[in-house]
């Protein structure tokens, strides 16, 4: 049975409480993923403490990205059924817990455990579920406020960094995961509580709001068939394909990128100074890709995101000069901006907001499976080849025919009837 509360609520139509909401998920990713994307800090106290080799340690993170990514599917399936609330409450005592016991960690094993699997399925209940709530509360600016949403990941990371960088240098490692632990658990488990679907008539508006009028009686009759329909369309796949392919482009440039600019001679600050405008950018391209979303579609957008990101590409590997590297740093803020904003709309513009949590789980999932792939990946033709010139042609090869597969998109709307009217 899909969620829906049928109870009269008269703020409803025209309440200011989804913006509430809308503040309320931009905290949850801002301390979730904030701490998430802070691991780099923790990473050489780790390695000084117990002398694992860096393979072993980042191997926690990624094997935490893909539980991510798998249970989200779930999570958004749950969301759909019972509402954000439990699936956010729950997942937020995992990552609090996840984070107080990597305090605790004396083996290898428990970093795995604590990290990988407790923290890797408490972030699950964030991106997916958050996200496709706050898509079925908005339609006109769904874009804009799925974007406002998202950039918490990024201001959650120039947030937490330092402050955890900071706690480390005050009390320690362990002091600081006790500390953002609890932060997490608190932050995450009180938002959680005002969290919830829209109602009644208002609800039915919205959820259909992708789809056209003509169709709304065959989904409300069939809601179950078309779920699996719509995963049965070569335009849902495709997407699924664009989003995987995205993952493995944008986590090997955030993974490599230091490295590279490091390898074309510049100094260990200049490198780093990449990836510090590239913080500073994708807050802002998160916001301008939801505001052109909303005007100009999710297709549009995405397919400028990632033109952007492969013109930055190109200008890297003909021109080593830096402020060519600290302007591809703002393109492809706008090409992993972009990504991150227009997946959640994508997936309501073609399949509607029925079943929106599950569907976004499944393509979040391929980007994950993308994220992991990707940085392994070019590190490998790295060590194949003895430089980097083979794994960026490679990225940029890939990034460019994302971008192709992104303007194809569109060729397939007879999918969407079909998903509809099966």
């Amino acid at each position: 049975m899909n969620y829906k509360d049928n109870r009269p609520h008269k703020l409803e139509p025209n309440s200011f409480y989804r913006y509430i909401i809308v503040g309320l998920a931009f905290f949850v990713m801002m301390i979730a993923w904030g701490v998430n994307y802070s691991f780099g800090v923790f990473f050489t106290p780790l390695l000084d403490e117990f002398g694992w080799t860096r393979a072993m340690t980042s191997g926690a993170f990624s094997l935490g990205i893909f539980l991510e990514g798998f249970c989200g599917i779930f999570m958004g399936r749950i969301c759909d059924r019972l509402g954000p609330r439990l699936v956010v409450s729950i997942c937020g005592i995992m990552l609090g817990a996840g984070y107080m016991l990597m305090s605790q960690v004396s083996l290898v094993w428990h970093l795995y455990l604590f990290y990988g699997v407790v923290v890797g399925i408490g972030l699950s209940g964030t991106y997916v579920p958050i996200i496709s709530t706050v898509s079925k509360w908005f339609n006109k600016r769904r874009g804009l406020m799925t974007g406002i949403v998202s950039s918490g990941m990024g201001a959650g990371t120039l947030l937490m960094t330092p402050l955890a960088g900071w706690l480390i240098s005050f009390k320690g490692w362990r002091f600081s995961y006790m500390v953002v632990g609890m932060s997490a658990l608190i932050i995450m488990f009180g938002s959680a509580r005002f969290m919830r679907m829209p109602r009644g008539e208002y609800a039915d508006k919205q959820l259909m709001s992708a789809i056209s009028p003509a169709k709304t009686q065959t989904i409300q009759n069939n809601l179950p068939v078309d779920l699996y329909a719509a995963m049965k369309t070569i335009s849902f796949w495709l997407v699924c394909t664009v989003f995987l392919c995205w993952g493995m482009v944008t986590f090997a440039i955030l993974v490599h990128i230091i490295p590279f600019a490091i390898e074309a001679e510049f100094s260990r600050i200049e490198a780093i100074n990449i990836l510090t405008i590239f913080g500073g950018s994708v807050f802002f391209a998160k916001i301008i890709a939801g505001i052109s979303t909303d005007r100009l579609g999710s297709r549009p957008v995405l397919a400028i995101g990632l033109g952007m990101m492969t013109i930055g590409l190109v200008l890297i590997l003909t021109i080593n000069e830096l402020w060519v590297f600290y302007l591809f740093a703002v393109l492809f803020a706008f090409g992993y901006g972009s990504g991150s904003v227009i997946m959640p709309n994508i997936v309501a513009e073609m399949f509607g907001l029925s079943f929106h949590g599950i569907l976004l789980g499944i393509v979040n999932f391929c980007a994950c499976i993308g994220c992991a792939i990707g940085p392994v990946a070019a590190g490998w033709l790295f060590d194949t080849t003895g430089n980097y010139n083979t794994a960026f042609m490679t990225i940029t090869f890939l990034s460019l025919t994302t971008l192709v597969m992104v303007l194809s998109i569109g060729r397939h709307k007879q999918d969407k009837a079909l998903a509809v009217s099966n």
